[in-house]
């Protein structure tokens, strides 16, 4: 197993204990489908990218693990009304908020932020995906992504 994919586990295992409601689990690609999601939203997480800086000191590596929530909207049936887009809305505000909580983890107070996983220090937080807008429209299905910036500290 690669360092990344430790640290990408470590991070699964930290989001599985805080968050014990929810599954939980490593992805490549965000492949659900509307059935699989019936049951609530998901936290997927896998590694992202990795960086290497070569200097005269030590290398230097970065690890990227991004965290998503994905989750299913209400199912249309018929025409789009008023009540609809209501319940579309109550559900997208839901799965916003799963990922605020994540999003609070890591943040300047959060207890994910000081603290070291599988041998890498936490250096920052973005949000790369608000939502994908595509992926709403076209299957009602809510992917919004987070990147955790890490650094290796077996390279220090």
């Amino acid at each position: 197993m690669s360092r990344a994919s430790a640290l990408r586990d470590a991070v699964i295992t930290e989001l599985t204990t805080r968050l014990s409601t929810y599954t939980v689990e490593a992805f490549v690609v965000p492949h659900y489908t509307r059935e699989e999601l019936t049951s609530g939203a998901k936290i997927a997480v896998r590694i992202a990218e990795r960086e290497v800086e070569i200097d005269q000191g030590p290398d230097v590596r970065n690890i990227a693990i991004e965290v998503g929530v994905v989750g299913v909207t209400p199912a249309l049936s018929g025409a789009v009304s008023s009540a609809h887009r209501s319940q579309e809305v109550a559900a997208c505000d839901v799965f916003d908020g799963l990922m605020e909580t994540i999003i609070g983890y890591w943040s300047p107070n959060g207890p994910l932020s000081k603290c070291g996983l599988a041998d890498h220090r936490f250096l920052s937080i973005e949000q790369t995906v608000n939502f994908d807008p595509q992926k709403l429209f076209n299957d009602g299905i809510w992917l919004s992504l987070i990147r955790l910036n890490y650094q290796d500290a077996e390279d220090q």
